[in-house]
């Protein structure tokens, strides 16, 4: 025998009946029939309309819970204009320290002073020793190209600008490879960011869920250690102070490479920040009054390792601000 409703019930289920006309007769029932069970279970089964309302909703209310809703496709400009935000302006600051470092920087603001890019590019000459010979010591101001470029997908978010960007990134590689002497070194760092903030949202934005593969890390993580081994080889070569003044923050930024494939957060912020303070001690080295360091290869280490770090951070905060648009936790 079935359970008998109260009249208060009975009126609740036809009024949630009529609510529930967008729905097909069978899924009409199937929701009645589910309502007319949670109504059993209820205090008093169902005899006052006060709990029914207070319990269940009101009915115009419940039925609103069994609307359909069609599925909306996943807004991704949005997404690659957080991209473009969060890698842009750490690169311009990058950039802009460059600058600084290139123009005033001792002992390398005397060089430029004195003797211009063909001075330190080196005897043997290169790039920019040629260029230095034809249009001068106004070559320096190429250190600024880094600054404004990283700064054009906010002002250009569209196909000319990253033409533009492609353009800055290869002159930038130009001058870092066939630039020779130690002031291309300055500019490895910046120029794999410019080369990154390119690829990265392409890369990212293929999937909404996309973060860096395993190969991906272990790729990043073998080359960050080749620069931090080859920097420190090199900056040992002319350091006349303690080794482990140059060994010690080699051993933190190398440990902090292996650790890089772990998809650690704590570790890529880490990174970043161990990057920065090996180029502010390379440049308090590097002063006159303390070991008149050279400055290219404490720059060339933690640049890279900030670079490769902030990549990192980037994209674990992508990857966290998609799971979080998908309600995927």
């Amino acid at each position: 025998m079935k359970p008998h409703l109260p009249r208060a019930a009975r009126n609740y289920l036809e009024q949630l009946r009529r609510a529930l006309d967008f729905l097909s007769e069978q899924e009409r029932r199937e929701v009645l029939e589910a309502t007319k069970q949670e109504i059993f279970r209820l205090p008093g089964g169902g005899r006052r309309k006060r709990d029914l309302i207070r319990l269940l909703g009101e009915p115009e209310a419940r039925a609103l819970k069994f609307e359909r809703h069609e599925p909306q496709a996943l807004e991704v400009g949005s997404g690659k204009h957080f991209l473009t935000r969060i890698l842009a302006w750490p690169i311009f600051a990058l950039a802009l320290l460059t600058v600084m470092v290139v123009l005033f920087a001792p002992p390398q603001a005397a060089q430029i002073d004195e003797q211009g890019f063909g001075y330190i590019a080196g005897s043997t000459g290169g790039l920019l020793a040629q260029l230095e010979l034809l249009i001068g010591s106004q070559l320096i101001w190429i250190a600024f190209i880094p600054v404004v470029i990283s700064l054009i997908p906010l002002w250009l978010p569209n196909i000319a600008g990253t033409i533009i960007q492609v353009i800055g990134a290869l002159i930038m590689s130009v001058i870092c490879v066939a630039g020779g002497g130690q002031l291309s070194l300055f500019f490895i760092p910046v120029t794999l960011l410019l080369w990154a903030q390119v690829f990265t949202p392409l890369l990212m934005m293929r999937g909404s869920m996309a973060s860096p593969g395993p190969a991906w890390l272990i790729c990043a993580a073998v080359l960050l250690i080749a620069v931090v081994g080859y920097a420190t080889v090199r900056g040992l070569a002319h350091f006349s102070a303690e080794p482990w003044l140059i060994l010690g923050p080699a051993v933190v930024l190398a440990v902090l490479a292996l650790l890089l494939p772990f998809r650690w957060k704590s570790v890529h912020i880490a990174l970043v920040a161990a990057g920065l303070l090996v180029m502010v001690a390379g440049f308090i080295a590097s002063l006159p009054g303390t070991y008149s360091a050279a400055l290219a290869w404490p720059w060339l280490a933690g640049g890279t390792s900030f670079a490769v770090g902030h990549l990192a951070v980037a994209a674990g905060m992508w990857h966290e601000r998609a799971r979080k648009l998908l309600a995927l936790f």
